[in-house]
């Protein structure tokens, strides 16, 4: 095989290995994204929850004869 043959050849198989790679790196911090964003979701629905707990023992205690 001419070495220009085997030139262009590595060429494309290197460019469709950076191609797969660059497709895996983009859908893993796809995926990474998306589960920040729902572990930040449920940290701010946990902050509430607590919230609303506290709101609700304060009340409470706020009635007891004393």
């Amino acid at each position: 095989m001419p070495i220009q043959v085997q030139i262009i050849t590595a060429f494309l198989v290197l460019r469709d290995r950076m191609d797969d790679a660059w497709r895996r790196v983009r859908d893993d911090r796809g995926e990474l994204t998306g589960s920040v964003i729902f572990l930040a979701a449920l940290a701010v629905a946990a902050a509430a929850v607590a919230a609303i707990i506290v709101i609700k023992l304060r009340s409470n205690a706020e009635k007891v004869p004393g």
